[in-house]
């Protein structure tokens, strides 16, 4: 019965120990295995804003076509 106490102390002091220890920041994510997914991330989301610079275009330009018409 003795040694229950010693135990909770050094399970109490481990504890303490692991939560007062310092991390160090991950590395960018440029070093890690998700590089590749990043890249393509990237990539998509620059055809995205082309896709939607054209659209917003091809938009206009229907808009400005059915003004001019619309008094024939």
């Amino acid at each position: 019965m003795s040694r229950l106490p010693l135990l909770a102390v050094a399970i109490v002091s481990l504890c303490a120990a692991g939560c007062e220890a310092e991390r160090e920041p991950p590395p960018p994510i440029e070093e890690t295995v998700f590089a590749d997914q990043v890249e393509a991330l990237d990539k998509a989301r620059a055809v995205e804003d082309i896709n939607d610079e054209h659209m917003k275009k091809l938009k206009k330009a229907i808009d400005d076509q059915e003004q001019g018409s619309g008094g024939d």
